[in-house]
């Protein structure tokens, strides 16, 4: 079993990004870290066709999930979530197919030592702050807020908010101590926690946090995630450029939502 792999996930309408991405891990990837991109069964001859797999191995979401998967954001995050069900890994970085890699990356950049990885952890403050004085934005900060005092309540978490970002680092202990110690006994699966809050990253992040069954060794995200492309405008105008992001970051994480562009 692999100490960390990398687990990519994509669909067809993300095929020009996972190209992207695929490349810029094959440039980057300086101690072969092990790549498995998971698609639908349906769209298999697709991403052989157009996307570098040399480095890469296919999984399919219906054997990941154990059953047929119609996709959109709710199954995407049930493939990620149930990707610690494989047991290919013990851990395992996640990256959206609309992200890429922009400088050398190596595992000591995501595990603290041999069995500990690195846990993203930030207040949000970057995007909140953002968002605070634009009115189309209002709403940001009491759904994020909203949704993380959900989950908390459940586990019984006090103190303050927290956040993760894309893509992310998971432990498979955390996953199979939730099952264990949550899930089983309260007759619950994953598909249960994210139908009452649809957010994969504060389910991981939560149940940490309230549980510790890894060593918490924090650190802030890998990537610059724009999750708007006014945002991502406003960090060009500011005069950076792949290369000034690369001083802080691994790579980028692209508003696919809001618009075609492949790079920053």
């Amino acid at each position: 079993m692999k100490k960390l792999v990398i687990l990519v996930k994509s669909y067809s309408n993300h095929i020009e990004y996972t190209k992207q991405l695929i490349n810029t891990i094959n440039k980057h990837n300086v101690d072969n870290i092990k790549v498995y991109l998971s698609i639908p069964q349906n769209e298999k001859d697709m991403f052989i066709n157009n996307v570098d797999l040399s480095n890469c191995e296919i999984l399919f979401d219906e054997d990941i999930i154990k059953s047929n998967v119609n996709q959109n954001w709710f199954t995407q995050q049930l493939v990620k979530m149930h990707f610690s069900d494989t047991a290919l890994c013990e851990n395992y970085l996640w990256i959206d197919a609309d992200s890429y890699f922009i400088k050398d990356f190596r595992i000591s950049d995501f595990m603290y030592d041999d069995d500990t990885p690195y846990t993203n952890l930030t207040e949000c403050k970057d995007l909140l702050t953002f968002c605070a004085p634009k009115e189309k934005y209002s709403g940001v900060f009491d759904a994020y807020a909203g949704d993380r005092r959900k989950v908390m309540e459940v586990f019984g978490r006090k103190g303050k908010l927290f956040d993760s970002v894309c893509p992310n680092l998971w432990s498979c202990k955390v996953f199979d101590s939730m099952k264990s110690e949550y899930l089983e006994p309260n007759n619950l699966t994953f598909t249960n926690l994210l139908q009452h809050v649809p957010g994969e990253l504060i389910w991981y992040t939560e149940w940490l946090l309230t549980r510790k069954p890894i060593d918490i060794i924090p650190c802030e995200g890998w990537f610059k995630a724009f999750h708007y492309l006014e945002q991502m405008i406003e960090c060009r105008n500011l005069g950076n450029t792949e290369e000034t992001l690369s001083k802080n970051y691994f790579g980028i994480v692209m508003p696919s939502k809001e618009t075609s562009e492949l790079r920053f």
